[in-house]
């Protein structure tokens, strides 16, 4: 039986392989900045024209950069940020990761969750979210126990410090 491909799996596709060039691309950029001092030297020195310290940068990446990945570089380099480079890095590929469809399912609990509760979190999820959920984890000691939500603009806070501030407000009142 063949299985016919929808239009988003294709768009997906697309959309996968375009993002995937700009990060090799960049990824390409932050290796070449990583071994060569003498670059990260050049790209600093705000005495050489921007133009100049652009094509110092593009040498220094084989196979040089496409035009697009070029201009965008080309203003890290006048505005004197290329120090952010890996920043800007780092969250684009999040944001590659999460696919615009995808919602992103933030899961903030006291202690860190074992491989069998994270499936069944995603599970529970996923039935109430749906299956498109990208799940991000995080630990954070001062919500005591309990687990605190956000998914998309929707926001489950079922801490015990936020039971306990609520107890307080109600004791207060």
């Amino acid at each position: 039986m063949s299985v016919q491909a929808r239009p988003q799996d294709y768009a997906a596709a697309i959309y996968d392989l375009a993002f995937e060039a700009w990060l090799q691309q960049l990824e390409s950029v932050q290796q070449a900045l990583k071994r060569d001092a003498a670059l990260r030297s050049d790209l600093q020195d705000r005495g050489r024209p921007a133009a100049e310290r652009l094509r110092r940068l593009e040498q220094a990446v084989e196979g040089g950069l496409d035009s697009q990945v070029h201009r965008f570089l080309g203003t890290l380099v006048e505005a004197g940020q290329m120090d952010m480079l890996g920043a800007i890095v780092a969250e684009f590929e999040r944001l590659v990761r999460r696919r615009p469809e995808r919602k992103l399912a933030q899961v903030v609990t006291a202690v860190a969750l074992d491989e069998a509760e994270r499936k069944a979190m995603e599970t529970r999820l996923a039935e109430q979210f749906g299956p498109d959920l990208e799940f991000e984890y995080r630990v954070d000691r001062s919500l005591i126990g309990g687990v605190y939500l956000r998914v998309g603009d929707r926001v489950i806070d079922g801490s015990v410090a936020a039971k306990l501030a609520a107890l307080r407000e109600t004791l207060a009142a």
